[in-house]
């Protein structure tokens, strides 16, 4: 603890009092005047030779620390106060307090490391950018309006804070949100606590991270019995082997031309299993694993590496490999560090107002640069980087020890209300309040084949084009693109009729669209053909498994099917250009199934990841005119019975409303359309493992599509034959192969990398 020195502060004195009053003199008196000027000038040098005086004798050692001193009002003070010598604690802190200032007018002024509190303002005309870093930010999406309350706003600052769940259950000591992989970072008090205790814990000075970094192979799910089994048959076939080679080392055995495949078969066993072990080590010092077998990744270590990725943004699949694996490699320190970057990200992007990524970067095929008023090119800048560093430096907080050395030094307590004013360079000459937006999603590679034939075996589609993205604004008659990111389209899914299951191609529609109504935190409403397994959850508590109804698939969530933005795709034109007001179900929206982005297809809407999709909408409605209408209400009920169960759905809102003055215009591009159905197929086909009627009525029109469906009508695309077959009755020609390749049993097959290069396991290492 610092000690102030026991002085008094010496307030400034008070304002002179005003000069007197000018006597205007009569005409003709010019004497009088001149004489009225030397005695107001004489008046004048007077009260600041007192003035002067006064200060010095302020500042004299001969002062009284008991003295009363005058003392700038304060809103609610209305007399002076008696100082007295006082000793004042406080922490060690590298940011210094002003209470003149109020909190809602405070910012923190940064460069070069270093912080000084000024007044908003202040900060704004002295050309400063403003970085809401505080524990009560939420993104625009997210703000209250005038009379129009946010329901998800407490929600949002409660996650990001660690203090409930979603579902408004307080958390403990020791539970925590991880949820930035689902769009919502957690605060700069939550990393804070982070960082002091992972630096406090002992644990993680004993653990290996260089092993993780040298591996090559990854680690999927085995039972325990199964490893056993596989160790088993595997060391008695390497003893059988050093006893007819004669050969009792394991190194030397591994050497001989006959058995050097199955030694580094048997250390690829022993490695992967000292790897589960280290991670497992790892996953108990960060709080995340329960009971456990050593060196066995049951489903109990997978559900605990996946709240690993969770907790580091990592995308993956809860198995050790690639980016997971990696994850590993890396201390606490690194990981935090990492975290802390990508929330002053979000932070910058979402504050700003800002996109440009670098996603639209040296792409084949799409400009990158754009016309300034100069008259030259100029390369389009990634902001998001460019300012996150910008602001990274005047933190001073670049590395893992920087970072370290800010949050050990700072007080706690300052995030609550912690807003950053840095420099940063200027924006674009296009960014404006009310800038010209429009969107294109291209559809990729596209196949109107069913996934499976009438035996039910998958058949190999493959895509080389996935679908995309693009944000674009037009300025100066220039279309210049801002982002290009991953979504998906529409594709083969599960619907229900009359009860039982089939499947159904979920068409994305193609053509001109329209974004109007924006909402955020939206809800799902399940349509009737949305199959009652997806409408239910199964969980487990208080030792026995029970079901209700999936409040997070419907929302408002961030794991709703909405995510935690949606835009409606309206059609507002037909063919003939009469207008119109069409609306299919096609939403472009967030979404939790973040693996499924660039992996799946969705039902016909265009996912985005949620942090993009945040930072998406909240851009455009602060940079376009938009009305806010706010909560909007609804009553829908549905009950349905699962299981001899009964359920029922309540909702009594769509979400959050935004209505822009102007829609933003967007065209969704057909794609290329690969195999032999060149038009999507229309009604139901059989679901392998689903027996079904012989006259099953909803299978009658199987064999025979019909005409394409009247949003692809007006398009211009080649023309191709209509095919007369059914999609699960096409056999050649249907489906691309690649000669002479076939999958290897993932059991038997060893990767090359970790065959030439196995990291070594501690000597004595014992699978079981």
């Amino acid at each position: 603890m610092r000690t102030l020195p026991n002085i008094a502060r010496i307030d400034p004195p008070p304002p002179p009092p005003p000069p007197p009053a000018v006597t205007v003199a009569q005409q003709g008196g010019a004497k009088g005047t001149v004489l009225t000027l030397i005695a107001i000038i004489a008046v004048t040098a007077l009260v600041f030779y007192l003035m002067e005086k006064s200060k010095r004798a302020g500042t004299s050692s001969k002062t009284t620390t008991n003295q009363i001193v005058p003392k700038i009002m304060e809103p609610g003070v209305s007399a002076p106060v008696k100082k007295q010598e006082i000793a004042v604690e406080i922490a060690p802190s590298i940011i210094p307090e002003d209470p003149k200032i109020a909190p809602g007018e405070r910012v923190y002024v940064a460069s070069q490391g270093k912080l000084d509190i000024k007044r908003e303002a202040d900060a704004r005309a002295l050309g400063y950018s403003i970085i809401d870093l505080s524990d009560e930010f939420v993104p625009f999406i997210f703000s209250d309006g005038p009379d129009k309350p946010n329901r998800y706003k407490g929600t949002y600052i409660n996650i990001a804070n660690d203090l409930t769940d979603e579902e408004g259950n307080k958390l403990g000591d020791k539970e925590h949100n991880y949820v930035e992989l689902f769009g919502i970072p957690p605060s700069l008090s939550v990393l804070d606590k982070r960082f002091r205790e992972d630096d406090a814990k002992d644990c993680f000075k004993h653990l290996n991270y260089g092993f993780f970094k040298k591996a090559r192979f990854s680690v999927v799910y085995q039972s325990k019995r199964d490893l056993a089994k596989e160790l088993k048959e595997l060391r008695g076939q390497v003893r059988q082997a050093q006893k007819k080679s004669g050969k009792s080392s394991l190194t030397a055995l591994g050497k001989t031309k006959k058995y050097g495949y199955l030694v580094k078969k048997y250390r690829l066993l022993q490695t992967k299993f000292f790897m589960v072990g280290e991670a497992q080590k790892r996953l108990r010092c960060e709080g995340l694993l329960g009971p456990y077998s050593p060196g066995v990744i049951s489903w109990g270590t997978i559900a605990a590496i996946k709240r690993f990725e969770h907790k580091h943004m990592i995308y993956g699949w809860g198995i050790l490999t690639g980016d997971t694996r990696r994850g590993f490699g890396r201390t606490p320190l690194d990981n935090n560090f990492r975290t802390l970057k990508r929330i002053l990200t979000a932070r910058i992007t979402l504050s700003l107002g800002i996109l440009e990524d670098g996603s639209i970067s040296k792409v084949k095929g799409l400009k990158d640069t754009y016309k300034g008023l100069d008259g030259k090119e100029h390369k389009i800048p990634n902001l998001v980087k460019l300012y996150t560093e910008a602001v990274m430096k005047a933190l001073k907080v670049e590395n893992p020890a920087q970072a370290r050395s800010f949050f050990m030094a700072v007080d706690p307590s300052i995030f609550k209300n912690f807003r950053l004013a840095v420099k940063l360079p200027p924006l674009p000459p296009y960014y404006s309040n009310d800038m010209q937006f429009s969107v294109k999603i291209n559809r990729g590679d596209i196949w109107y084949d069913a996934p499976f034939d009438a035996t039910g075996k998958t058949r190999y589609q493959p895509l080389m084009r996935r679908p995309r993205f693009y944000l674009h604004v037009t300025w100066q008659n220039q279309e210049i693109p801002l982002v290009r990111w991953g979504t998906t389209i529409g594709g083969w899914r599960t619907e229900v009729k009359n009860g039982k299951e089939y499947f159904a191609y979920k068409n994305s529609d193609v053509g001109p669209r329209i974004w109007k109504d924006i909402y955020s935190a939206p809800v799902w409403i399940p349509p009737r053909s949305a199959p009652p397994a997806g409408l239910v959850k199964n969980y487990f508590e208080k030792g026995r498994w029970n079901t209700r109804i999936n409040r997070e698939e419907i929302g408002p969530s961030f794991a709703s099917a909405y995510g935690l933005v949606a835009a409606y795709h309206i059609r507002d034109r037909s063919d003939s250009g009469k207008p119109l007001w069409f609306d299919n179900g096609i939403r472009t929206h967030g979404s939790v199934d973040y693996m499924s982005i660039m992996r799946r297809q969705s039902h016909g809407c265009h996912r985005l990841h949620n942090h993009l999709a945040v930072r998406l909408f909240s851009t455009l409605l602060m940079r376009r005119p938009h009305l806010r209408k706010g909560q909007t209400k609804l009553i829908y009920t549905r009950s349905f019975t699962h299981q001899k169960k009964d359920f029922s759905i309540k909702l009594d809102t769509r979400g959050y409303r935004f209505v822009l003055d102007r829609p933003i215009p967007v065209m969704v591009e057909r794609g290329r359309v690969l195999g032999k159905l060149k038009k999507p197929y229309e009604g139901y086909i059989r679901k392998p493992g689903v027996t079904y009627d012989k006259d099953d009525p909803n299978l009658g029109d199987e064999e025979k599509p019909k005409e394409a469906p009247p949003e692809e009508a007006g398009i211009k695309t080649a023309k191709a034959p209509v095919d007369e077959e059914s999609p699960q009755t096409l056999t050649k020609g249907s489906v691309t192969k690649k000669p002479g390749r076939r999958r290897a049993d993932p059991k038997k097959r060893l990767p090359k990398k970790a065959a030439e290069n196995l990291p070594s396991p501690p000597d004595g290492v014992s699978p079981l």
